[in-house]
């Protein structure tokens, strides 16, 4: 349990950062006025917080939970490369 928790902590601390660097990215950019741009940030991050459990649910039903956890292991490195 106890590397578990330092896992979650250095997740925490790794994406913790992703929002204010985004909102920061959004105010620069010059395609969009700045509270759209916001707003559409804004909402990509709660439809993710609500699809997302539901993808993963879905998955781990068709291919199993494990399985369900190391994909999205593998998106999320990924996700840290393409940066």
């Amino acid at each position: 349990a106890l590397i578990a928790m330092a896992g979650f902590v250095l997740i925490g601390l790794g994406v913790s950062n992703v929002v204010p660097v985004l909102c920061r990215r959004a105010g620069k950019q010059r395609v969009m006025p700045v509270g759209v741009a916001i707003a559409v940030i804004t909402t990509a991050g709660y439809a993710g917080i609500l699809v997302g459990p539901a993808s993963i649910g879905l998955v781990a039903h068709m291919v199993g939970l494990p399985l369900a956890f190391a994909m999205l292991g593998v998106l999320m490195c990924i996700a840290t490369l393409s940066a």
